[in-house]
């Protein structure tokens, strides 16, 4: 069971380009720019003088050499032992969704679940007692895969002609995690009670964890160009991209645990199922063997708006407003007693679009000035908004933020603008997935 999961994590760890340094430092608030155009493609021609960022150092890839076994998949090949007694799903999931942040602790996976009854009414614990979120989610909904595809990196721009451009890389990333309880158990943990998760078997009551990965070649078509200039609002630019792309993998997996009972009604302990979907480009099966090889592609159409007012601006994009991916592979799911292993197509839905909305306002001061940002995605995914700001003085800047994705966070950092040197450093805090409590991690960016 480790080593398939095991093998899962390795096709789809997330790669992609999160948010830069500065962002990062201001709780990861997404400035308007060309850096977001995969977000909103009116951005490819929006000039860049509102984000300044520089080369983001992947100080989280540190984490998956050997030297840190509890996030390395590389120690099985150095320490199988290690591998073995410290390897963590968890960790290495929570590293692998942050790559440009050291995570100085990481979230650790529950040794079990354990449905305790008390006094104060039905919880959900790990081993040692610790309360476990019963809600969670990030991204997507993992249940079907998307033919909105995470950003490529590294990736090559080529211009067609004026405003037309022609983008093409590789693509690996998280498109979404969640942590649900099922209707009767969200009824037991209001009323305290076990009661609706008795009379039937398997219980009715279930805490399900699931998630779903990709990876792949895209290859994009995109246009993106100004509007002559609206007297008192500034200057508007629209964009438009069609997005395909080559599968080489995509997982989506789930697993939850039930309540058991003994003839009493007593809770007993929890049983285990998990289900995961398994494909990979059909030149993978020699060395994979898994059996899951089959075609992936899709292909997905983009808009996006933007607004440049001079001391402000502001942008709307939509992507997937039309689209379509589809995989071939293998499922494998474990009902407790046996496991069944079956060739299935997965399909996403014709539509789903993933909204953006940020914007940022300069604000002139006596001494200095002061970025005010905010953004909101929403739509297919599950909903994220974040609040920064920036105080600029001379060479240097000081930046705080607070963001709300998947659990609050928040972001503090510092900038030094030098005429040969820019240095960024940043701060970064997050609701450590499934087991809760907060997740601490350090990045560093750079600019010649």
């Amino acid at each position: 069971m480790k080593r398939r999961l095991l093998l899962i994590f390795l096709l789809s760890s997330s790669l992609g380009l999160a948010q830069g340094v500065r962002s990062l430092g201001m709780g990861g608030v997404l400035l308007p720019g060309p850096s977001q155009a995969g977000a909103n493609p009116a951005y490819a021609a929006f000039p860049g003088s509102w984000e300044k960022e520089g080369f983001q150092i992947p100080v989280g890839l540190v984490r998956f050499l050997p030297l840190f076994p509890e996030t390395s998949p590389l120690a099985y090949l150095t320490d199988p032992q290690a591998f073995r007694t410290r390897f963590d799903l968890l960790s290495f999931y929570d590293q692998a969704a942050h790559p440009n942040s050291f995570l100085l602790n990481p979230a650790r996976s529950p040794d079990e679940v354990v449905f305790r009854v008390s006094a104060d009414g039905l919880s959900i614990t790990d081993g040692s007692g610790k309360p476990l979120l019963p809600s969670f989610q990030v991204g997507s909904d993992p249940g079907k895969p998307r033919a909105l595809v995470p950003d490529p990196f590294p990736s090559i721009a080529l211009e067609l002609g004026p405003g037309t451009y022609l983008r093409f890389g590789t693509f690996a990333g998280v498109q979404g995690v969640r942590v649900s309880p099922s209707s009767a158990l969200a009824q037991a943990l209001a009323s305290g009670s076990m009661e609706p998760c008795k009379g039937s078997s398997p219980s009715p009551c279930a805490l399900e964890a699931s998630g779903s990965y990709s990876t792949g070649i895209s290859l994009a078509l995109g246009f993106a160009a100004p509007l002559p200039e609206v007297p008192g609002l500034g200057k508007v630019y629209v964009g438009a991209r069609a997005e395909g792309f080559y599968g080489l993998g995509y997982t989506e997996g789930s697993a939850e645990a039930r309540p058991t009972f003994d003839q009493n009604g007593n809770v007993q302990g929890a049983e285990y199922r998990y289900r995961y979907f398994l494909s990979y480009a059909p030149f993978m099966e020699g060395t994979l063997g898994q059996g899951a090889a089959g075609q992936g592609y899709g292909l997905r159409a983009d808009l996006g708006v933007a607004v440049d007012g001079g001391e402000w601006a502001l942008g709307l994009g939509a992507r997937n407003l039309l689209g379509f991916a589809r995989w071939e592979g293998l499922e494998v799911a474990y009902d407790g007693t046996a496991e069944t292993r079956t060739r299935t197509t997965k399909r996403s839905d014709l539509s789903a679009p993933e909204f953006l909305l940020n914007g940022a306002y300069r604000l002139p001061l006596e001494v200095g000035s002061l970025l005010l940002a905010a953004d909101a995605r929403f739509g297919s995914t599950a909903p994220a908004f974040h609040l920064g700001l920036e105080y600029s003085l001379g060479p240097w800047a000081l930046r705080a933020g607070v963001g709300l994705e998947g659990g609050l966070g928040f972001g503090l950092g510092a900038g030094l603008n030098l005429e040969a040197l820019a240095l960024d450093l940043a701060l970064t805090t997050h609701e450590a997935p499934l087991v809760g409590g907060t997740v601490y991690g350090v990045a560093l960016g750079v600019n010649f």
